[in-house]
């Protein structure tokens, strides 16, 4: 029987395989970068997120600062990279957290408080308590212009997370659907090399399903970002999309070239 032939008779299987496949391979990557909040915390501090951060929490805290004549003149929001990659750390456990009440301003006038001490005691004052009072009384508006930042993102996660147990549930059925196809096609090509070569043309079409799903939900999120959220935080989104989704291309990349040695490699060989 001729490989054309084969395709006829067996299209309708490969085409169950490869959105069998796409499911697995798109949800699993979700699964350990967008639901894995130590990968987006890996993401997030690299050196130019943490620039763009500190950037953005001198900003909201200048005003704050500045406001008080008596620690006014304190170098307080010159943070340490420590200090930063303390608040990341915290942020991202605050929207990875099932509480839908975003605390990171609690964190970083925290931070900023305790540096706003080191720095008076280091330079004679004693202002401690007034310190503690000005932080206590501008949690609410830090935390609520936090909210305002980046509340949309935060939202849509928690709806995400809701999914997590869904999401999984669906991959294990995909999984055994894909088994059972698998084994199905291979009982009835009757050859175990054009079953490899028929799983490289799985892979192929599983190639470009994914990289026409990427492309439909990378400018989607672009515009939410854009749309939604404040202009120093906004960057730093951009850089977790832009790594997250580095991770889809590359391994979209590794199945499309496996797939096409696969492919290659058994396409001279015929059905008996």
């Amino acid at each position: 029987m001729s490989k054309s032939l084969s395709y006829n008779r067996h299209g309708f299987t490969l085409v169950l395989l490869s959105l069998c496949l796409m499911i697995i391979v798109f949800l699993g990557i979700t699964l350990s970068t967008v639901f894995n909040r130590d990968y987006v915390k890996k993401v997030v501090t690299s050196d130019t997120n943490v620039s763009l951060i500190r950037s953005y929490t001198n900003q909201k805290l200048g005003r704050l600062v500045n406001s008080y004549s008596a620690v006014g003149n304190l170098s307080a929001t010159d943070m340490s990279e420590a200090d930063i990659k303390k608040i990341i750390s915290a942020s991202v456990d605050d929207v990875y957290d099932d509480d839908t009440n975003l605390t990171i301003g609690d964190v970083i006038l925290e931070t900023i408080g305790d540096n706003l001490k080191r720095t008076a005691n280091k330079n004679g004052l004693n202002i401690d308590s007034e310190i503690d009072s000005s932080i206590n009384s501008n949690k609410g508006i830090m935390n609520q212009i936090i909210e305002d930042d980046i509340g949309p993102i935060e939202s849509m996660l928690t709806q995400l997370q809701t999914m997590q147990k869904v999401i999984k549930m669906t991959i294990i059925i995909s999984g055994v659907i894909f088994v059972l196809l698998a084994l199905r096609l291979w009982s009835k090509v009757g050859s175990t090399v054009m079953f490899l070569h028929h799983l490289g043309t799985v892979g192929i079409i599983t190639s470009i399903l994914l990289a026409l799903l990427l492309a439909g939900t990378y400018y989607p999120l672009q515009d939410l970002i854009a749309s939604n959220i404040e202009y120093n935080i906004r960057d730093v989104l951009y850089n977790i999309l832009n790594g997250i989704f580095l991770s889809y291309i590359s391994i979209v990349f590794m199945l499309f070239i496996g797939s096409m040695v696969d492919w290659g490699s058994t396409g001279k060989y015929k059905y008996r």
